[in-house]
């Protein structure tokens, strides 16, 4: 019998009674983890300081923290820094961060005086080994080869067309990096072009060699759906050989990594993806633990291309990997004449484009959470030929700017002013109660239950979808499936976005209402007690591998040719496959989707519906993300004094990646 399967002792832990799961397993844990520490023989104030770690840790990583720092813990119990690290490290269950995987202890205290869980110091620990081995490779492996010589320049002309004007491309700065290094980091919001500037990338590698192995995948399955559609789309630009040699299909990120014995991945270090090239999309959904496993499972002459936005919403699980990775672009004197070159412009040109170490569009106020994974003083510009080697240096791009809607638009400057945190100015974008449709509205609704009012105009934004259904059903039972597909296109163009799953204003009770109002318009009978009815659409929320339904896969349920409701499913060809409702994965309905849920999916026209009160949830990158799934029509619907806090409110994850880069990087030069 292990030591935490004996019969705990009665030890004080002096931790909260627990009031929801996440909490009672912080409890759990901290009890299991005192007992440790108590018949090793620590002492009583050991065993105290044992368990208040040991809560701390668990609670921070449920909340999305990697690791806690130990002098707010101090500062909690009203004691020194110094006495609590040193009674952990006596207490016999936290290490000092020294030692090899294998002998870590439950707890580990960085040399910086960071808390963490073992399992998230060796996440860590391995993501930036991973990174550096990466980032730093020399780059004449079987991708990178001959690609200059070969004229790169005259590819980029081909697949990305001339430029438009005298400004920089940095979509075309990105294709080079991509080309020509081995780990390229693409963050930019919806419409800048990251899916263009990829189908470049591509292009010009295939063009250079025919038989490259290329693995496209994201996070969700909804998200890999949408960036294979978004390709094939752009493809139909391309000679008709070459599209044909794109991937045509793409996977999840578990999908791709392989499921192997005892849940462990296929995939990994010993293991390696069989691919030359890897795209993800929709990178910043990555939490530390997938990364540790994507970048543990690369080949060492694989090239991996990351695509998302900085901006957006962090993962659900601990750690915001792909917001620190491209905090801050950096390039050597090397990186900028090669690109330089690549494009024909010059270099001093290039070099005063570039970024100057931060984000312009962040509020002064906000911390600058991530500038020493970037090895410079923040006085001084990346480009400066002074500055120290940096980890990712050529390995970052941002692209700021936007082909869809443009700063000079509604939803461009609202986006824009979240991004700064400038509350303010949001709010001046955004038109109060309009009379008359706009891009971007705010109507006031500050009751705990949205006001029937609300519900009406919420109802009309689905009517498109329930005209589309009542025709759908008006053909009788064969004809119900063949507007299937123009279901799917009336259904991606309104939904409503939720800061919540429960509560008045939250997933389930949006999507109830709206059920009882499309089935209304549509005249839909619904049995007494049923939950399933004609034109319900659902989302897939757990991976169904044997059926090949994935979390965030999008069905509509439809009557099939013997009358019996069916889920009709649209893949990226635009495809149809049905599957019984009583076989389904775990699934909701999605008239409503939490903002968490919406990320890798656009729709013509998004509404938002806010808390009546604050709630730790809202953030600025959650309104931002709810702003940036609509094209053409935005609106928020809640309290203007929740809207201004939520956007004052940025995300903020406590991690030591940065450390862990630095220490990979002395490691490697040694």
């Amino acid at each position: 019998m292990s030591t935490f399967d004996q019969p705990l002792p009665d030890v004080e832990v002096n931790v909260p009674a627990p009031a929801d799961f996440s909490t009672a397993l912080a409890e759990g844990f901290a009890r299991r983890v005192s007992a440790l520490a108590q018949r090793g023989g620590a002492s009583a104030d050991g065993v105290r300081w044992a368990a208040r770690a040991a809560f701390a840790a668990s609670r921070a990583t449920s909340e999305g923290h990697v690791c806690v720092p130990l002098d707010e813990l101090a500062q909690r119990y009203d004691a020194e820094f110094g006495h609590v690290r040193d009674a952990l490290l006596a207490s016999g269950v936290a290490s000092d961060g020294m030692q090899p995987a294998h002998a870590l202890r439950p707890l580990v205290v960085d040399g910086q005086g960071r808390l963490y869980l073992a399992r998230y110091y060796d996440y860590e620990r391995r993501l930036a080994q991973s990174l550096v081995g990466h980032a730093r490779g020399e780059h004449d492996d079987a991708v990178s080869a001959g690609m200059f010589s070969r004229g790169l320049r005259d590819r980029l002309l081909r697949y990305f067309g001339e430029p438009q004007d005298d400004e920089i491309d940095w979509q075309r700065v990105a294709a080079v990096m991509a080309l020509s290094g081995r780990l390229t980091i693409v963050s930019g919001g919806p419409g800048t072009g990251k899916t263009t500037t990829v189908v470049g990338v591509l292009a010009c590698l295939l063009d250079a060699r025919a038989d490259l192995r290329i693995a496209l995948a994201a996070p969700t399955g909804k998200a890999a759906q949408r960036m294979q559609e978004a390709l094939l789309a752009r493809a139909s630009s391309l000679p008709q050989e070459l599209a044909g040699r794109l991937p045509q299909t793409s996977f999840t990120l578990h999908r791709l990594l392989g499921t192997g014995p005892n849940g462990r991945f296929r995939h990994h270090r010993d293991n390696p993806l069989p691919y030359d090239v890897i795209v993800i999309d929709e990178a910043s959904m990555i939490d530390v633990a997938m990364a540790t496993h994507l970048f543990d499972a690369l080949a060492p002459d694989t090239h991996l291309v990351m695509l998302g936005d900085k901006d957006q919403l962090a993962a659900v699980e601990a750690g915001a990997v792909f917001a620190e990775l491209s905090a801050q672009p950096a390039f050597t004197a090397k990186g900028v004449g090669s690109i330089a070159t690549a494009l024909g412009i010059d270099e001093r040109r290039l070099r005063d484009a570039l970024p100057t170490g931060r984000d312009d569009a962040r509020s002064e106020q906000d911390p600058p959470f991530f500038d020493d994974l970037f090895g410079m003083p923040p006085d001084m510009p990346s480009s400066s030929p002074d500055a120290q080697p940096a980890p990712l240096a050529d390995c970052v791009v941002w692209l700021e700017r936007n082909y869809r809607f443009g700063l000079e638009s509604a939803i461009g400057r609202l986006s824009l002013a979240i991004r700064r945190g400038a509350a303010p100015d949001a709010l001046d974008v955004l038109r109060i109660d309009p009379a008359e449709p706009c891009a971007a509205a705010f109507h006031e609704d500050t009751d705990a239950t949205p006001s029937e009012r609300t519900i009406q105009r919420l109802a009309a934004g689905f009517a498109p979808y329930a005209d589309t259904l009542a025709t759908a059903l008006s053909d009788g039972v064969a004809g119900a499936a063949s507007h299937a597909l123009a279901l799917f296109d009336a259904l991606n163009r309104f939904r409503i976005l939720c800061a919540t799953r429960l509560g008045s204003r939250g997933v389930e009770q949006m999507n109830t209402a709206m059920a009882a109002q499309v089935r209304r318009i549509a005249r839909v009978p619904l049995a007494v007690g049923a939950q399933w009815f004609a034109g319900r659409p659902i989302m897939v929320t757990r991976n169904d591998y044997a059926l090949g339904l994935f979390n965030g896969d999008i069905g509509i349920a439809l009557p099939g040719a013997d009358g019996a409701l069916r889920v009709f499913f649209r893949g990226a060809d635009g495809s149809l496959r049905t599957v019984s409702p009583a076989a389904l994965p775990p699934h909701d309905t999605a008239f409503a989707l939490t903002v968490h849920k919406s990320q890798g999916s656009e729709f013509e026209h998004a509404v938002l519906m806010l808390p009546s009160t604050f709630s730790r949830v809202l953030s600025r990158e959650l309104v931002y993300t709810a702003v940036t799934r609509a094209r053409e029509r935005v609106e928020v619907v809640g309290s203007r004094a929740v809207l201004m806090r939520a956007i004052a409110t940025p995300t903020q994850r406590d991690s030591g990646l940065a450390a862990r880069i630095v220490e990979a990087m002395r490691d490697d030069v040694r």
